[in-house]
């Protein structure tokens, strides 16, 4: 899926783009989601084609670093040169990450070759060249579509949750794949969440607060953390939360409420996809303990002390 860039300054430092401008970039951050996967995708399939057709015309990236003399040909492939080096720079823009990616280092290095061409005509090197552009606009694809089948595996690969558990883990997997970690790592938390809150319900764990026993499964989340880190399994004398995961949900709680304060100022998060990671792997984990084994939690009432 889509991965945008800031601004059109971060995406001009990084890629020195020859043929894109910048309105299609502001347009990128304006239109819906769905039009703009639509753009990556078409990018991708013109890349595709304009590779095919050099290829048909013998330029198949397998003769790249020699010096080949093939005028005719080459002046046969100067078209689907410039669309395969349009192709790539707005597959590029629609997807920050591949850009970031080493699969990207070679393509990179060929954004130019228009600039250069009559050059590389009159020393005999433009065959080369075109060569050593489909070899990287290959890898420049095969980039593409490994990032693709890593994004559909991230945090949800190996989840074993029921599905309206996993749901929120599903949610937070898209937003990463399009960019919006921050946004994504709140939807993993609550994703964390919603599988303690059912662990205390299927348990049927309950607060005492000055004599009025209530669900913990829906207490606020402060008192549900506070509550399930009173909770053992009743045989072994092992907590259920261990204090990693209880710092882990507090931080979560407190990334959450911060972003409700628009007095706050704002800091960029350190490793959000690292984060959830962790996140989804506990949620996971903690379910996995609970929901296949008829082992007993003590106690099942906690009496409010913090």
């Amino acid at each position: 899926m889509a991965w945008l860039w800031d601004s059109w300054e971060e995406f001009s430092n990084a890629i020195h783009p020859v043929l894109i401008r910048p309105g299609l970039l502001r347009m990128s951050h304006t239109e819906p989601w769905s039009q703009t996967e639509s753009r990556l995708l078409d990018a991708v399939r013109k890349l595709q084609e304009a590779t095919s057709s050099l290829s048909e015309l013998g330029f198949t990236g397998s003769h790249r670093g020699r010096f080949v003399d093939d005028a005719p040909n080459s002046d046969q492939a100067k078209s689907f040169v410039m669309e395969a080096l349009y192709a790539g720079e707005e597959l590029l823009l629609y997807h920050k990450r591949l850009a970031l990616n080493d699969a990207a280092y070679g393509f990179l290095h060929q954004i130019d070759l228009m600039e250069h061409w009559d050059r590389y005509e009159k020393t005999g090197r433009i065959a080369s060249e075109i060569h050593e552009l489909v070899s990287d606009v290959n890898a420049l694809l095969q980039g593409f579509q490994e990032l693709a089948q890593e994004e559909e595996k991230f945090i949800v690969g190996d989840l074993d949750l029921p599905d309206h558990l996993e749901a929120d883990f599903r949610l937070a997997r898209n937003l990463f794949s399009v960019g919006f970690d921050e946004v994504a790592l709140l939807i993993a938390g609550r994703g964390l969440e919603g599988v303690l809150r059912k662990i205390a319900d299927a348990r049927k764990i309950r607060i005492d607060m000055r004599g009025k026993i209530t669900p913990a499964s829906e207490a606020d989340l402060y008192d549900l953390i506070e509550t399930m880190y009173q909770i053992r399994w009743k045989t072994k004398g092992i907590r259920l939360l261990t204090p990693e995961t209880k710092a882990l949900l507090h931080y979560l709680r407190t990334l959450r409420n911060s972003t409700a304060h628009a007095s706050l100022v704002k800091k960029p998060i350190a490793g959000p996809r690292e984060t959830a990671a962790v996140v989804a792997q506990t949620a996971n984990r903690l379910w996995g303990e609970v929901s296949t084994t008829r082992s007993q939690l003590a106690p099942t009432t906690v009496q409010k002390t913090w």
